[in-house]
């Protein structure tokens, strides 16, 4: 798998790695880093070696990562560009209940105020978060 990074392959969502292997992967941090690919104990994707196997575990039963930024814009990854409409929908769908279900108990009033999304290289898109908003309530 490292000859192939090295190669510019890169057939893979995520590495995850514990501590030990990391050096093997730092010369490789100019070509991963970018991507956002490069493991790190933020991202959940640095573990340590009695982790490893659950991490790996939640990762392939569809664990959902987002990050939130100071402005309250959730920032998350939903699919790519060869998935269809019902898939990225889907996934959608997941990432909006897992943010439902982390609502924490002293927000009161509307939870959602308007949704965007938006890919990569492109313009955003406006989403209805009604559907969102009776189910929060």
């Amino acid at each position: 798998m490292l000859t192939d990074i090295q190669n510019g392959i890169i057939n893979f969502d995520k590495i995850i790695c514990t501590q030990e292997f990391l050096p093997n992967l730092k010369r490789y941090a100019r070509i991963l880093g970018p991507k956002g690919l490069m493991p790190n104990t933020k991202s959940g994707t640095l573990v340590s070696s009695d982790l490893i196997i659950e991490q790996v575990t939640q990762s392939k039963l569809g664990l959902i990562e987002f990050r939130v930024n100071p402005e309250s814009f959730i920032q998350s990854k939903i699919g790519r560009r060869d998935f269809d409409d019902d898939k990225l929908s889907t996934n959608f769908d997941a990432l909006m209940m897992a943010l439902i279900q982390r609502k924490p108990e002293v927000i009161k009033g509307r939870y959602f105020l308007k949704g965007m999304i938006k890919t990569s290289m492109g313009a955003p898109l406006k989403v209805d978060l009604s559907r969102y908003a009776t189910i929060v309530a």
